[in-house]
């Protein structure tokens, strides 16, 4: 029978386990063999010790984490695919989890797109507050010229109950250019040959919103769906409030970029239908981990090379070119697939990847506004 003693400030002591020295799990009260319990996995380590041994504890962790995270890195880089079908296959104690890595990856990339100036889903307002702030008379003359030429081309190509295509082409909505753009406390209002624009990485800091006015003109063109994005609410809300506008939907991209990992595994289930889909995911978790370190550096290079075009093309091709190299030697790596069949699918691939990735940026801006 086990006795304590608590004459001594309350501490006790197994007498039992003093006098046979086995040390069983506090868990689960299995006997211990070694550091871990082999019944429950519960570490044998005892919590109570010094505090500033957490300390060591916590460098020790972030010095072994970071070797096996940057070995992975490294080594989904030097031999795509690999590491994917090394994880699937049950060697897994040298690489970082993927769902860890790519979770990691995914916030370091946003916040390299905030420190570099990159709005990820940027809205563009034209014309900029600058020309707006610095039209001169004959700058006011053309903007008016082109609205009543383009009013005139309505009324000759459309009926008034035709749904409007174009909402520079057919809008009455906000004042005319000139001086009623700019209200007494320094407010821009919304012109009628205002453009907006949503697009991926856009670069420096979110444009100047514009008020609208307050008539039936303005409030019905954005209600019915004859704004310039055709989406109402949020097209009404990008103009006012651009810079909460990014916000929100950036934001939203972040948490839903999840959704790209499910599409793309879906994508690889489709050209690869015999393999279990927890391999395509495996597989998708680890490529977006490499992927956007890739978007990356293509989106600082845009952002080096702003305003030079040929730069910038050359930087098209060239990232289109590797991204689908690389998606084919993740292929061959992952699925052992043959040269022919990796390129033929890379291609079918990135064809649709690109297209759930332009329908999930809509829906982030209906949405996520």
């Amino acid at each position: 029978m086990d006795k304590t003693d608590t004459s001594k400030g309350g501490r006790s002591t197994d007498t039992n386990s003093s006098q046979t020295g086995d040390a069983t799990c506090a868990n689960c009260g299995a006997t211990l063999v070694g550091p871990f319990c082999q019944d429950c996995g519960q570490s044998a380590e005892d919590i109570r010790r010094p505090a500033w041994t957490l300390l060591t504890d916590l460098i020790g962790s972030i010095f072994v984490w970071e070797g096996k995270f940057f070995s992975t890195l490294r080594r989904l880089y030097s031999q795509p695919g690999r590491v994917a079908r090394d994880y699937v296959d049950g060697r897994r104690q040298s690489h970082t989890a993927p769902i860890r890595i790519y979770l990691i990856i995914s916030l370091l990339f946003f916040l390299l797109m905030s420190a570099a100036g990159v709005r990820v889903i940027g809205v563009s307002i034209s014309p900029s507050a600058e020309t707006v702030r610095a039209q001169s008379a004959e700058t006011i003359a053309a903007r008016t010229a082109a609205i009543d030429a383009a009013m005139a081309r309505r009324s000759v190509s459309r009926s008034p109950d035709d749904t409007p295509s174009n909402f520079f082409e057919t809008s009455t909505c906000g004042v005319m250019p000139g001086p009623d753009e700019i209200r007494p406390s320094g407010d821009l209002v919304y012109s009628r040959d205002t453009e907006l624009q949503i697009e991926l990485f856009q670069f420096g800091a979110a444009p100047e919103g514009r008020a609208l006015p307050d008539t039936a003109d303005c409030r019905t063109e954005f209600e019915i769906g004859g704004d310039p994005m055709s989406l109402g609410p949020p097209s009404r809300f990008a103009v006012q409030f651009p810079a909460r506008f990014e916000q929100g939907v950036t934001a939203a991209a972040a948490q839903s970029l999840i959704l790209m990992v499910v599409a793309f595994a879906i994508l690889n289930l489709v050209v690869h239908p015999r393999r279990r889909m927890i391999e395509h995911v495996v597989f998708s978790l680890y490529w977006h981990a490499t992927y956007l370190p890739l978007i990356a550096l293509l989106v600082l290079g845009a952002r080096v090379n702003q305003g030079w075009t040929p730069g910038i093309i050359a930087l098209a091709i060239l990232g289109f070119a590797s991204v689908l190299s690389y998606q084919a030697l993740n292929d061959r790596g992952f699925y052992r697939s043959s040269w022919i069949g990796a390129v033929l699918r890379s291609v079918f691939l990135q064809l649709c990847y690109n297209l759930c990735i332009g329908l999930l940026a809509i829906a982030l801006i209906v949405t996520g506004y």
